[in-house]
């Protein structure tokens, strides 16, 4: 059985016996109908990457944010735009 470890904030190289070595897992199950939403606001996240390479096809703005996730019924990531016109917030797959 392994040890688990906790490192403090204080330092951390320190390593101390946990109380407690359980390791818990949580599993969300969707409901067949549900759908994983993007949010309009995902163009204004200053976390996601940007590119001027693509252009909207519904407003003709030349400039995306984009990011990877695994599409429904799909294996493997997938390539989404959302367009950063604020008066759009088209979204497409690559």
């Amino acid at each position: 059985m392994l040890a688990a470890t906790a490192i403090t904030s204080s330092s951390p190289h320190t390593q101390e016996a946990a109380d407690n070595n359980c390791v818990y897992r949580n599993e969300i199950h969707h409901a067949v109908g549900e759908r994983t939403q993007v949010l309009q606001d995902v163009a204004a996240d200053p976390t996601l990457p940007r590119t001027k390479a693509v252009r909207c096809a519904q407003c003709g703005h030349g400039e995306a944010v984009f990011f990877q996730a695994t599409a429904r019924g799909e294996e493997g990531m997938t390539l989404f735009f959302v367009c950063c016109n604020p008066n759009c917030g088209h979204r497409w797959r690559d």
